[in-house]
């Protein structure tokens, strides 16, 4: 049995480039804020896919409550063709976020959907790859790689996109992580302050008198009437029992 064919050098070179810098990115992510999340996608894949036989430049689409954007637009060449298919809704793009799966066009398939393949002409785009970005059961995204060369075949570096694509979702899944444990550890820190300087004021009426029910009755009787949280009511209390 003859033995499989290697990838050629800049596949070799896109592999390392993509095991190594999102798989580092993917252990240890960044802050968890929306920037961080495109420059994590676009680091990975300004440094992996660049000098991959055919690809002319790539686009990175991340979803924001549902609804797709390009990540920095400054950098990236081909986003007027990726606004052209979110404003229609159709196009490869929207098709890979909806069925979940791998879309590879050539200018015969573009036409299809009329608005992409005007775009493309216009920006020479002859063909597209496009790959989901996605963390279980959840769509984060899609990764585009265009080419301008009627005769390159963006299936020759599917499987280096691929591993990026996977990896790239894989940093992304722990960066959302990341935010849900900061969050879930800010309410928890916000609910123990508030707890205890609720605490603290009814502390302070029962030591006029109040019986531990009719201080929290009154703190949020006052908290109801005047449309004010009762953290805020209570912390009013204190600050009103120091003098």
């Amino acid at each position: 049995m003859s033995a499989s064919p290697r990838p050629s050098a800049p596949a070799d070179r896109g592999l390392n480039a993509v095991a190594g810098v999102l798989g580092r990115l993917a252990e240890a992510p960044p802050s968890a804020t929306p920037d961080a999340a495109d420059e994590l996608v676009w680091t990975a894949v300004e440094q992996a896919l660049p000098g991959l036989p055919g690809v002319a430049g790539p686009g990175v689409t991340l979803l924001r409550a549902g609804v797709p954007r390009s990540v920095r637009r400054d950098a990236a060449r081909f986003t007027a063709l990726e606004d052209v298919q979110y404003a229609a809704g159709v196009g490869p793009v929207p098709l890979a976020l909806r069925e979940r799966r791998p879309v590879q066009v050539d200018d015969a398939a573009g036409r299809a959907w009329p608005p992409y393949a005007t775009c493309a002409a216009e920006l020479g785009v002859r063909s597209c790859l496009v790959l989901p970005l996605s963390a279980g059961d959840e769509v984060l995204g899609t990764l585009n790689l265009y080419a301008t060369d009627p005769d390159a075949d963006l299936g020759v570096v599917r499987p280096v996109a691929r591993l990026a694509a996977d990896l790239a979702s894989t940093a992304l899944a722990a960066l959302a992580r990341q935010t849900a444990m900061a969050k879930l550890t800010e309410e928890l820190r916000t609910a123990l302050e508030s707890r205890a300087v609720i605490e603290q004021a009814k502390g302070l009426l029962m030591a006029r008198g109040k019986s531990n029910d009719e201080a929290f009755a009154l703190l949020r009787r006052l908290s109801q009437n005047h449309n004010i949280k009762l953290r805020e009511v209570a912390a009013l209390v204190v600050d009103l029992g120091g003098h």
